[in-house]
């Protein structure tokens, strides 16, 4: 499967992006996924480090003044090695040729622009592109859990796509599911049930959160940000341990 990662400082975009891949993705039954959504160097760094593997990045190009732009980025990268196509997005032309110039290899350009058709023809493009020039990992992890959602219905997710589940306060022992393309799916269960399902790669962070070691990103004033960009608490009692799985 082509695992697919977004890195832009806009959360508007990156929302758009998302939105927009995940509806190519379907409507295109492409073997392909958004693995992380990230705002940063130092979140997809993060994440990389965590996950390990073949990705296909479309990263922004223009972070700011005082903050590593995505040559910079594309530059660490391949120092460390990371098997990755990256697709380079912005409004500034002239950077383009600054990519060039710098030696680091781009899989493409792709413009942000107001033009929804176009922008999901380029996303199109390049996920064409590379599910027909990346080489599949012979050793990706395809482990799922079966969720029964109503008395007559299951489904089964990957486990890798969960971001971290919940107790739902509306739901009488209702624990809730959150996956990294967005999707929520609520069961009647407990927390402490669900950790034992899911096994060592999730980690209690709060009374009331569960939390995938892959997606964690990084923390702050007590709250941990992870790859879809989301935020959840962190009981003081616990932070210690879990800091342990922060890159």
């Amino acid at each position: 499967m082509l695992k697919i990662i977004l890195c832009d400082d806009d959360p508007f975009i990156l929302r758009l992006s998302a939105d927009k891949i995940v509806d190519i993705v379907e409507t295109n039954l492409f073997n392909a996924q958004i693995a992380s959504i990230v705002m940063n160097d130092t979140e997809l760094f993060s994440y990389i480090k965590n996950n390990p593997g073949q990705y296909l990045i479309f990263l922004d190009l223009d972070f700011g003044n005082g903050k590593l732009n995505g040559i910079d980025i594309a530059k660490v990268l391949r120092k460390i090695k990371c098997d990755c196509k990256i697709v380079f997005t912005t409004n500034h032309h002239e950077m383009g040729m600054d990519v060039l110039k710098s030696g680091v290899e781009a899989f493409g350009f792709l413009e942000k622009t107001s033009n929804i058709t176009k922008l999901i023809d380029g996303y199109q493009k390049y996920i064409q592109m590379a599910l027909n020039t990346m080489e599949p990992s012979i050793q990706e992890d395809r482990k799922s859990i079966t969720l029964n959602i109503s008395v007559d219905e299951s489904i089964s997710i990957l486990i890798n796509d969960i971001v971290f589940v919940e107790t739902e306060k509306n739901v009488s022992h209702g624990i809730t599911y959150r996956t990294i393309n967005g999707s929520t799916l609520t069961i009647i269960s407990t927390l402490d049930a669900e950790q034992k399902r899911l096994g060592d790669d999730f980690i209690r962070v709060h009374r009331s959160f569960l939390v995938n070691k892959r997606h964690l990103l990084g923390m702050k004033g007590g709250y941990l940000k992870l790859s879809n960009q989301q935020e959840v608490p962190c009981s003081f009692r616990l932070r210690g341990d879990v800091k342990k799985w922060i890159p």
